[in-house]
This record gives C-alpha cells, sequence and structure tokens, in this order.
C-alpha cells in the first residue's frame, strides 16, 4: 500500500467538514492541557463570529466529504504554540516541539536534523521506496529557507528516488502557488507513482489571515483547495484502476483560524485538527482500515507519523537506540591533554 499525504494549512473542521464533529466525541474537546505562555488574550472588540451552519448549506469542500463518506476521520489536538512550524514540524516528524525544538516560523535552534520526516522513515524502513514532497511553503522543503521539515536524501535526488519540489508562481499569492504544486504533483503521482508522497497547500491559510475564518473568502479557498485534493485522488486512483496499485490517502491541518483570522494560541478552534484517512483499493482492506482507525481515541499532532507509518506497515530498523554512535554529549572543552598515549 502507497501513502499519499495532503497538508492542508489553516483549515478549520468544522468549516470544512462540519459532518466530523459529531462522528468522534474526541472532537469535542483537547485531549491535553496548554502551557500558559500560549494562552489566549482577549478578543478584540467587534471581532466577528463564525456564521450558523444553517446558514451555509453548501459544502465548501465535496471532495474531502466523498472522502470521508468512504473511510475515517479522527481528531487531532495540537500542542500551542499553533504556528505552522510547529505544527507541521510535529505532524510530519511525529516529535513534541521539545524534540524538534520548533516553536516558530523561524525555526531558530532546530533539531530536525535529529527527526526525520515520514519519508525518510518510510525510505529506511525500505531502502527502495521512491519518495516525493511538493509545498508551497518553501520551509518544508528548500534547505535554503528557514528548516526544512523534510530532509533533503541528495544521493536519493541524484538517483530519482527522492523527489522535491517548491512553489515558485506567487504571482496571484498562495492560491497561484497551490494551482503550481497541484499540476506538478498531479503528474508525478499519476506517471510515476512514488510508494510515499506529501502535497502541501496554503491558501486557506493566507484567506484566514487576510479575511478571517468567518468569511466568504475563506470558504471560497476552502473550495479551490479541496478541488486541487480531487485532482491528487483521482491520479492516485487511475493507477489502482490500471496498475492495481493500493493507495492510503490521509489529509491533515496544522491549525485552525479565528473567526477574525489568525493563530498561535490555544483556543478551541485553532488546536482542532484532523486526519482524514480513506483506502483506494479492495473493500475489504477499506473496511479493516474503518476498523483499525475506530479503535483509536482522538491524536496529538506527534501521534499521526506513528499511526500512518503503522498502517502502512512500515516497521523501524534494528538500530539500537542506546549505541554510542549520534549520542549527543554536553561536555566542556578543556583543550589537548598533552598526554602521549593520545599520539599515534
Amino acid at each position: 500500500m502507497k501513502l499519499l499525504l495532503i497538508g492542508l494549512d489553516g483549515v478549520r473542521v468544522d468549516v470544512a467538514l462540519p459532518q466530523a464533529l459529531t462522528m468522534h466525541r474526541g472532537f469535542e474537546e483537547p485531549d491535553h492541557p496548554t502551557d500558559p505562555r500560549f494562552a489566549a488574550g482577549e478578543r478584540p472588540a467587534g471581532a466577528p463570529t463564525m456564521p450558523s451552519p444553517a446558514l451555509s448549506t453548501a459544502t465548501p469542500a465535496p471532495t474531502l466529504a466523498r472522502l470521508l463518506d468512504g473511510g475515517c476521520v479522527l481528531p487531532v489536538w495540537m500542542t500551542p504554540p499553533t504556528d505552522s512550524g510547529p505544527g507541521w514540524a510535529s505532524l510530519l516528524t511525529g516529535t513534541r516541539h521539545e524534540e524538534n525544538n520548533v516553536w516558530w516560523n523561524e525555526f531558530v535552534g532546530h533539531r530536525l536534523a535529529r527527526t526525520p520526516d515520514i519519508l525518510s522513515r518510510i525510505y529506511f524502513a525500505n531502502p527502495s521506496a521512491r519518495t516525493f514532497a511538493a509545498s508551497t511553503w518553501d520551509a518544508l522543503v528548500d534547505p535554503s529557507g528557514p528548516g526544512p521539515v523534510f530532509h533533503q536524501r541528495v544521493d536519493q535526488q541524484v538517483g530519482g528516488q527522492h523527489q522535491l519540489m517548491k512553489a515558485s508562481d506567487f504571482s496571484e499569492g498562495c492560491r497561484s502557488a497551490d494551482t503550481q504544486v497541484r499540476g506538478h504533483a498531479a503528474w508525478v503521482l499519476n506517471h510515476e507513482g512514488p510508494d510515499a508522497a506529501f502535497v502541501y497547500f496554503e491558501d486557506v491559510d493566507e484567506a484566514g489571515h487576510q479575511h478571517g475564518a468567518a468569511s466568504a473568502e475563506y470558504r471560497e479557498a476552502i473550495t479551490r483547495v479541496d478541488e486541487h485534493v480531487r485532482h491528487l485522488v483521482k491520479a492516485v486512483s487511475e493507477r489502482y484502476e490500471q496498475l492495481d496499485e493500493e493507495w492510503l490517502v490521509a489529509v491533515v491541518t496544522d491549525h485552525g483560524h479565528k473567526p477574525e483570522g489568525g493563530h498561535g494560541e490555544d483556543e478551541v478552534d485553532v488546536r482542532r485538527s484532523f486526519l482524514l484517512l480513506h483506502h483506494i483499493g479492495p473493500a475489504d482492506v477499506a473496511d479493516d482500515l474503518r476498523t483499525r482507525a475506530s479503535g483509536v481515541p482522538s491524536l496529538r499532532s506527534e501521534e499521526v507519523t506513528p499511526l500512518l507509518l503503522d498502517l502502512l506497515g512500515a516497521q523501524s530498523g534494528s538500530w539500537d537506540p542506546h549505541h554510542d554512535v549520534g549520542r549527543v554529549r554536553d561536555v566542556a572543552t578543556v583543550g589537548p591533554t598533552r598526554n602521549l598515549e593520545y599520539e599515534w
């Protein structure tokens, strides 16, 4: 089974998939407390409120709804600060903020070199696996920017086994960049069929910052990104139809948005994320996936990658974690001892 992991930045599940909230009790409230440093402040005077669901009869994300109808959804609770850097670093590496040391979008002092991403871990589990990542945000894939979250694995890139793509067309902001990512990713998925792929879209987050989650523009951005998702799912569905390749499609977001726009603190609507799972392949395998997922309580962001690896059957290597190689040591710098025993 192959993996298509789609990252949708800044999507509120109650706007994109309101029906999901009634499908799992874990969506009701966070499963763990937050750090007081990231507590939400007073809302600004005159801040908008979210429109009533009854006033929004049209489904803004028909593709996500269709994936949900044939799949399942799990609540994911983000640990503040609910910024994109900490969120995606945690979701994609399976580590907490304290482990990867990503606290803001500047990535100051990060330890990402020691926290392999999900694509790298799949490669480590099977060195014949081909991987692919495409992103609007350079922090995920570009070594010249902050981060990146995804390891470069240059040797595999040279051999065509690992591909990374970042958007360059920002003529219409993230809207045009997402369209560029969609076109390239859909072609790679359909024609080359990597064993594991991650594709990231940012249009919704940009709309949230500019107009707020209570706006019509925010819902319109969700609809545009949902259409990008449709193209990707179509690409891998055709590979199952023609080549009998089974695919696990997973969709996740890193945070929501306030009605007036913005995120970073500990509001429920900002912390609440989701993991949407859909299997493309034989019906009995899809049934088994839903059965396995039904027993999973709400997840934390660092638990998404381990769950996906488990569903794929990608096992860790046999490396002894207590081996001395690679161990981090904090020792005082004292200089040479001048002991001749160490002269060779």
